[in-house]
């Protein structure tokens, strides 16, 4: 499911390594890394987030339904911070929202995945500021999958369909 960007960043580690071995100093380096590598995740994570509530109204099998959803889900997770998708289980049920939330709420993965939505706000738009490393980002992106994980859990669908 995230096997594209967790390949990228092991080619980067490899070229970090690489460029140290040669004396050459990695913070610029690592610093483009980290930009590069935010703006992928959050759009890997935007792609997985619509795709999973795709998924679960393809479960009842009711074209009219399914296209009603994927209409409604569509680009509606750019920038997808973790108030919209508890939002959009609510219209749900919020059974699903409240699952959700107390798997999630103030936990590691919680604050991973702001830290990666905050990281790219700065990136993109230039407000606020960029409190993250490459390293950082490394061990947070770790972490942040988890918040994909629950949400496959709670909506039931399976992450093999996801690719």
């Amino acid at each position: 499911m995230f096997s594209v960007i967790d390949i990228q960043i092991q080619e980067s580690q490899k070229d970090i390594k690489e460029y140290q071995r040669s004396g050459i100093d990695t913070n610029k380096i690592k610093h483009q890394y980290l930009r590069s590598f935010v703006l992928l995740i959050v759009s890997e994570y935007e792609y997985l987030i619509e795709r999973i509530f795709y998924l679960r109204a393809s479960k009842c099998n009711d074209n009219q339904i399914v296209n009603y959803v994927k209409n409604q889900i569509d680009k509606k997770f750019r920038s997808p911070d973790l108030s919209k998708i508890n939002k959009t289980l609510s219209l749900f049920d919020d059974t699903l929202k409240r699952d959700f939330f107390n798997k999630t709420n103030n936990l590691p993965m919680h604050s991973a995945w702001d830290n990666i939505m905050k990281a790219r706000h700065y990136i993109v738009h230039k407000q606020g500021s960029l409190n993250l490393t490459y390293d950082e980002l490394l061990k947070t992106y770790s972490v942040s999958k988890n918040i994909i994980v629950e949400l496959i859990n709670i909506l039931g669908v399976s992450s093999n369909d996801l690719v």
